[in-house]
């Protein structure tokens, strides 16, 4: 994602929001025009998401005192409850999708830089009642696929078109993937980091090494990196020290053995690196939430 510069009274540097998920964001309306030189947006406040997406021209917006120019193949979200405005009428022919959507989760600002995308979420079990927090984000401001973005636009305002109550979740999916892939650009900013290339390299010996004990040590003798630089870029990325990552490979690599083989526990625990058999079911537990005979029979007996 290629980011656009702000301008205003007030610059604002934050890269993106994240929204607490579930609940999962609502489609309310959407539409598509081309506003002709002169128009001008009206001043508005109002209590919901409004995506706007520029497929030729200019439009110019502010939303409470910064000022945004979003030109051809670029996108603004505007936030619910701020007071936005056109800045500047529009100078030239300028295409416009926009999408109004709602959320009632928490929302926050960030730098997509501290944006831990690999985190790992606690797997659910059949004992949960609520799920876990999990995290939605979406850029600012910035440039767009455009080629993605429009057969899913076009879908939406089709469907809204002719909405009928047998199709009125397929509507709240194509505002999911459109939201996805706004997600996946602000993603792809970050794969030519320099932190991003040492946290892959981290990763993999870490992966490749699950049935041996980490030895920090031994780590930065193959990699060549410092061990405190290694662990800030791994958690930068992954939101998990070298350590933290380790486990979680190993009670991945557990939970696939468990539901994929007739190993008995007893062996996954040594092919996992576990020695201690009585530690390795206690270090299960506590991931899991359940011990590895429980988890093994869940995948067959409950529903």
């Amino acid at each position: 994602m290629k980011w656009s510069a702000s301008h205003g009274t007030e610059e604002k540097k934050m890269d993106c929001l994240q929204l607490t998920i579930p609940p999962l964001p609502q489609f309310l309306t959407a539409g598509h025009s081309v506003w002709q030189a002169g128009m001008q947006h009206f001043p508005r406040t109002f209590g919901v998401f409004d995506l706007l997406l520029v497929c030729r021209g200019t439009l110019y917006m502010a939303e409470e005192g910064t000022a945004y120019e979003i030109g051809q193949g670029q996108m603004l979200l505007l936030e619910p409850g701020r007071a936005h405005v056109g800045s500047h009428p529009c100078e030239e022919p300028t295409e416009i999708y926009w999408v109004h959507f709602s959320h009632a989760g928490e929302v926050q600002h960030l730098p997509e830089k501290e944006v831990a995308w690999s985190a790992v979420v606690r797997q659910g079990t059949d004992a949960d009642q609520n799920p876990v927090d999990q995290y939605l984000y979406l850029p600012k401001h910035g440039s767009v696929e455009l080629k993605q973005m429009l057969p899913l636009l076009e879908e939406m305002l089709r469907l809204r078109s002719v909405l009928t109550m047998e199709h009125a979740i397929d509507l709240q999916l194509v505002l999911g993937r459109l939201l996805s892939q706004l997600q996946a650009g602000l993603r792809g900013s970050r794969k030519g980091s320099r932190s991003h290339a040492v946290s892959e390299q981290v990763k993999a010996y870490l992966e490749a090494r699950l049935a041996e004990p980490y030895i920090a040590g031994q780590m930065v003798e193959e990699l060549h990196f410092d061990v405190d630089y290694a662990a800030r870029c791994l958690r930068k990325h992954t939101g998990l020290s070298p350590l933290q990552y380790h486990h979680v490979v190993r009670m991945g690599e557990a939970k696939r053995l468990l539901l994929q083989t007739a190993l008995p526990v007893r062996e996954i625990a040594a092919r996992v690196g576990y020695g201690d058999y009585n530690y390795f079911i206690r270090s299960f537990r506590q991931t899991v939430g359940m011990s590895p005979g429980v988890f093994r029979h869940s995948a067959i007996g409950y529903v």
